[in-house]
């Protein structure tokens, strides 16, 4: 495995005016997931416990649970006796990802036309309607993943959320959210969702809901070629 160096200052200029966490664990993992989204930390380079954990003011214990949690969710790989190295996610993997997610989403979708009741109907609009009018991206974010929450609990197939779950902790969503065209992105989806789940258009939902996860593809990665996360052809 070939790896890359990290210019120390880089990891300390990405911790200045952080705010403080409760819970130092996610405090340590959110930071070096942040780290490894704007580019601090590029692909293949190795997380340094002691460089983590001395910006952060915490100590190594915390630092290695959050490198536990990432690898889990393949942020990271961790190399026995080396150390744990930031993963190189490439195109291929960024699409292939949300390719799977796609479909398992359409076939969500579908039920969920079938299956929405009045109250999670009046629940999307409101949750749409709401969304319209907060301008804190923060909010944003959270109301948004609630509204498409809503829809995968109206297609009351547990297995299916399962795997869902399980998908969406296997990729970096925050690749995702970190790009400036998701905000536009998810008004566009959200806004033919609904029209297509008011007129009980099976097919149409199937349709948008699968559009929707691949143009997040795009998205991410035309971000990230922005961002310089990949310096050479991927």
């Amino acid at each position: 495995m070939s790896t890359r160096d990290v210019d120390p200052s880089a990891i300390r200029r990405f911790a200045s005016g952080r705010r403080a966490y409760g819970n130092l664990k996610d405090e340590a993992a959110d930071f070096i997931r942040d780290a490894i989204v704007s580019g601090a930390l590029p692909p293949r380079s190795k997380v340094d416990q002691d460089e983590i954990a001395d910006t952060l003011g915490i100590s190594r214990a915390p630092v290695r649970e959050a490198l536990i949690e990432l690898a889990q969710k393949g942020f990271v790989d961790a190399v026995p006796r080396r150390g744990a190295f930031v993963a190189d996610v490439t195109v291929e993997d960024i699409e292939d990802h949300y390719e799977v997610v796609a479909l398992v989403s359409g076939m969500t979708a579908k039920r969920a036309v079938k299956r929405l009741t009045p109250v999670e109907l009046a629940e999307l609009r409101r949750l749409h309607q709401q969304i319209a009018t907060t301008d804190d991206v923060t909010q944003v974010q959270a109301l948004n993943r609630r509204f498409f929450h809503v829809i995968a609990n109206a297609g009351r197939s547990p297995r299916l959320d399962t795997i869902l779950r399980f998908l969406g902790g296997a990729l970096q969503g925050s690749f995702y959210f970190d790009a400036p065209g998701w905000v536009g992105n998810e008004a566009t989806y959200r806004e033919q969702m609904l029209g297509a789940i008011e007129a009980g258009d099976v097919v149409a939902t199937a349709r948008i809901s699968e559009e929707h996860v691949r143009s997040c593809a795009a998205v991410t990665t035309s971000h990230l070629r922005t961002r310089g996360y990949w310096p050479d052809t991927t």
